[in-house]
């Protein structure tokens, strides 16, 4: 193999990783935008995760089987 042609194909193998860089960014790119896409349009639909003022941890409510509050002290 001469100069020449060694020169060639390392400019050829430059050329190529160059071109596939551009190819896999764009294809990353196209990726990370339908993703976005597909989350916006679940949320549009409300199927995504639902934004509450606050915690489930924090609203509590009374048990349903508790008797009523009722004072057990005779009355005169």
């Amino acid at each position: 193999m001469n100069r020449s042609s060694a020169r060639r194909q390392a400019r050829n193998d430059d050329r190529e990783n160059s071109n596939l860089f551009v190819y896999g960014a764009g294809v990353a790119l196209l990726v990370f935008i339908g993703a976005l896409l597909f989350f916006y349009a679940i949320d549009r639909r409300g199927e995504g995760p639902a934004q509450e003022g606050t915690p489930p941890a924090v609203q509590q409510q009374a048990p349903q089987n508790a008797p009523p509050a009722t004072s057990n002290a005779p009355s005169k």
